[in-house]
């Protein structure tokens, strides 16, 4: 039993890192510049922020997506900070993007999760992040408290700060 636990875990753990990672990666889609200033545009100064704030801002939160992805494959503070911090940072999707279907009046356009590579409505990004959400729970429940090596938290700190300055 306790080895498809270990099964299971892993292979949600693979899903969701799966899906960070490549949705980073896609926001940098078809050229980092383009994709990142599109972004910036359609995404970030319709929510108010400055085109001078705008830049840092797109770039640190593509940089968080990344490294959540990359932690959730390491067991360093998996269960105390990586799988609360991801699943808060997809609560947060979820809002804006309810937000902005409501705003919007339907469910029209380019969420940008996947930036150019992958179009996705807003109904479908909330689905999408709700069904990580449940499975992120569900490996929170599943993964034993013991199962953590260690807690350097120098791990997350330079997987977090490497994937922000890589961009």
């Amino acid at each position: 039993m306790e080895n498809k636990k270990t099964y299971i875990a892993w292979a949600i753990r693979i899903i969701v890192a799966f899906l960070f990672i490549i949705s980073a990666i896609a926001k940098l889609y078809p050229s980092p510049y383009f994709a990142i200033s599109t972004f910036e545009v359609k995404q970030l100064y319709t929510l108010g922020f400055s085109e001078s704030i705008a830049p840092y801002f797109s770039r640190t939160l593509i940089g968080i997506e990344m490294a959540l992805g990359l932690l959730l494959l390491q067991n360093h503070w998996l269960r105390k900070f990586i799988i609360p911090a991801t699943i808060l940072l997809l609560a947060v999707f979820v809002g804006h993007l309810t937000y902005v279907t409501f705003l919007s009046g339907g469910n029209s356009g380019n969420c940008g999760c996947f930036g150019e590579l992958i179009p996705m409505t807003p109904i479908e990004a909330i689905i999408k992040n709700v069904a990580a959400m449940a499975l992120l729970v569900w490996l929170f429940i599943i993964l034993p408290k013991s199962s953590e090596k260690g807690h350097n938290f120098w791990v997350l700190n330079s997987v977090t700060l490497a994937s922000i300055l890589a961009l």
